[in-house]
């Protein structure tokens, strides 16, 4: 039994192509226009098991394989009050909608060392169009940030505002494809600009890292965390 999982979890680099090739008219109705294709060697890399990541300016892209099952995975990315222990947030309260709805708010909060912390509104949609046309085999999920005051609008998050800087701007999202029932390919996108005070020799190093250090977040999460959102 061991063996045969250990199999089931290996996609190669040939399993992979043939398969993006397979949803390759469904990257036509994404909502994140902007986010960067993966090279071959990207995907490579990530058939080698590892995460692929390149930073220019503000703009980070990273492409990967998990061993999770893409429903579970989503299930993960889509439940943000929950994720901070996890990722490097460390507040993130739901402003707007429900968890794991599609047109939610969440404000969030991030510690910053040795200059400002930062909040941001992260405006959250999935694209139920790619879904629905794969069978929930293809997903997305995209944000667009805020740093509109007006829409915190509880007293906690007012707390929060008061004693962070608003980040510059921050968008991207996730792009998941099912390899099979047990293994699911990423590219994740954020185009990020974190404000004023931090130098972009420091923001394009912590972007790198923290591109790794959300993709391997959210599995954990997704695995451990027990998230509240159905897994479909």
């Amino acid at each position: 039994m061991l063996l045969f999982l250990a199999v089931a979890f290996a996609a190669t680099y040939d399993q992979i192509q043939a398969r993006l090739t397979e949803v390759e008219p469904l990257r036509e109705s994404r909502l994140e226009r902007g986010a960067p294709r993966s090279s071959e060697d990207d995907i490579r890399k990530a058939a080698q098991g590892t995460v692929s990541v390149h930073v220019s300016g503000h703009k980070a892209w990273a492409t990967t394989v998990i061993n999770l099952p893409i429903g579970k995975f989503w299930a993960g990315l889509n439940d943000e009050t929950r994720h901070p222990g996890y990722t490097a947030v460390a507040y993130s309260e739901l402003l707007k909608g429900s968890p794991c709805q599609s047109g939610r708010a969440v404000l969030q909060y991030l510690p910053v060392p040795m200059v400002s912390d930062r909040w941001w509104i992260g405006h959250i949609r999935s694209n139920n169009s790619i879904a629905r046309e794969s069978s929930n085999s293809v997903r997305e999920m995209v944000w667009r940030g805020s740093i509109d005051p007006s829409e915190v609008n509880t007293e906690s998050g007012r707390k929060i505002i008061d004693k962070a800087e608003p980040i510059g701007s921050t968008r991207g999202g996730w792009f998941l494809v099912a390899l099979d029932q047990f293994s699911t390919y990423v590219e994740y996108y954020s185009k990020t600009n974190p404000g004023e005070g931090i130098p972009s020799s420091i923001s394009s190093r912590l972007a790198a890292q923290g591109v790794r250090d959300n993709i391997a977040a959210m599995k954990k999460f997704a695995t451990t965390g027990r998230p509240v959102c159905r897994v479909f």
